[in-house]
Parts: structure tokens; C-alpha cells; sequence
């Protein structure tokens, strides 16, 4: 995708306020003729940065919001108006009220905990609403990259490749880091070799993409030579790159 598409993209995307990572997706997806998951993907690691962003101007105004939700404001109607997580507001709110940060978090995990009905009631609209920081929310993106993972198993599979993976690393079968599959033998594609697959179930942007590049990607490339970086749902088209490769998915073949 091309930088400039990627821009106006997030633009259309932050007229959609709330943080439903499908919110508005559609709309703009169809807009700029993409691919209705890579604009999932882009809103959610978007709204994931703001959040970031907003996170100690939020919580230094704990007491402030915690005022207003006592004169009647909901919590999900104060998380619209600032533009932030409801879960993550509820978070400070719930700590705000003298309960500490263990109990905040059991409170969160179990709202049977919550004694008042009015608390407890926006609490589990809030929680059903929010698809970035509930648990439930954490574990659909754990599954979802590792089902991403079982199918570039399945592909290299199908082209008769060998490789050890994380799980090997873990029972000292390689030392070192490991990229999600190490190639025993390289994989030939378009005419040149590559000794190892990452996978990433997201969409490459700059921030994304420095972030794997200097946490793990310049890695293994330095051990294990050139390889290949999977992003899932397409990436930016000038992204930096160096002695490896980077495709999604449709380039691969694969839904």
C-alpha cells in the first residue's frame, strides 16, 4: 500500500470515534478499494497508538473523570467523549475509588465482584463493547497469530520444507533466536533463497515494522541470513528492509 493511501486512510478511520476495531471499516474499506481486513487491521493498530498516546493525560485526570461519572455520565459515554478505551478508563476509574490494582484487576475479570449494580452494569457493557483490552479480546489476537503461524506451517509443508520452530528452540533443539520457522533448507521463491519465515498477523506500517525490525527481524537476519517477513494483511510499500524479504499473504498464495 502506498503511503499516501495509507494516510488518508487513517484520516477516514479517526472520523469513526469509539474503539470498535470494526467501527467504520466498511465505509472506508470500500472507499479506497482495500481489503476489508487490512483496514481492519490498520484501525485497531491505530487505535492501539492512540491510546498510548493518551494514556497519562487520561489517568492524570482519574479524580476529575471519576467526578463526573458520579454526577451520572456513564463510563462508556465519558470514554467517547475522551476519545479513549472504555476498559482502560474503567481501569483508572476503578483505582481511583481505593481499589487497588490487584483488585481492580480481579474486579475486571470477574464483575460478580462488583457490588454496585449501577458499577457492575456499565462495566459489562463497557467489557462486551471494548475488542482492544479485555481478555477475551487478548486471547481472540493470540489466536489469531497462531492460526496465522499453522498456515505457513501448512504451506511450507506442502513444499516438502523441513524447519524447526519456537517450540524447538524451547526444547534445546537450537540455540539462539529463532524466527517462527528456521529453514533446514532454504526456500526458493521467485528465484532467490531465504533460511527463515516470520510471521506477523498485522498490517506493516512504519511503527509496527521498526518495531520487528530492530526487536527480532535484524536478528535473524545477523544468524541466519536473508528471509522472509510475512505480514498477514498487506504492508507499506516502502518500508525498509534489508537481506530479507517482505510479502503478505495474497503474494504467498494464501487466504
Amino acid at each position: 500500500m502506498e503511503e499516501k493511501v495509507y494516510r488518508e486512510i487513517l484520516r477516514e478511520l479517526d472520523r469513526h470515534r469509539g474503539y470498535g476495531v470494526h467501527t467504520g471499516v466498511e465505509e472506508v474499506a470500500n472507499k479506497f478499494e482495500q481489503p476489508y481486513d487490512a483496514v481492519r487491521a490498520i484501525r485497531s493498530q491505530f487505535l492501539q497508538r492512540k491510546s498510548i498516546k493518551n494514556h497519562y493525560r487520561v489517568k492524570d485526570r482519574a479524580r476529575k473523570h471519576l467526578q463526573r461519572w458520579k454526577t451520572g455520565v456513564s463510563i462508556g459515554d465519558l470514554a467517547l467523549d475522551l476519545d479513549f478505551p472504555p476498559v482502560l478508563l474503567a481501569n483508572f476509574l476503578l483505582m481511583e475509588m481505593r481499589h487497588s490494582k490487584k483488585r481492580t484487576k480481579e474486579m475486571l475479570r470477574n464483575l460478580k465482584l462488583v457490588k454496585d449494580e449501577r458499577l457492575r452494569k456499565e462495566l459489562e457493557e463497557v467489557t462486551t463493547r471494548d475488542e482492544l483490552y479485555t481478555p477475551i479480546s487478548h486471547n481472540k489476537q493470540a489466536a489469531e497469530g497462531n492460526r496465522r503461524e499453522d498456515r505457513l506451517a501448512v504451506w511450507l509443508d506442502g513444499l516438502k520444507l523441513e524447519y524447526f520452530t519456537e517450540n524447538d528452540l524451547r526444547h534445546g533443539t537450537v540455540e539462539g533466536k529463532t524466527p517462527d520457522f528456521l529453514l533446514l533448507k532454504p526456500l526458493v521463491w521467485h528465484g532467490d533463497e531465504y533460511h527463515w519465515v516470520e510471521s506477523k498477523a498485522s498490517f506493516g506500517d512504519d511503527y509496527i515494522h521498526r518495531k520487528n525490525h530492530r526487536g527480532q527481524v535484524s536478528q535473524y537476519v545477523e544468524l541466519y541470513g536473508h528471509g522472509m517477513l510475512v505480514y498477514w494483511y498487506g504492508y507499506l510499500t516502502n518500508l525498509q528492509r534489508k537481506n530479507y524479504v517482505i510479502v503478505d499473504r495474497r503474494e504467498l498464495g494464501l487466504e
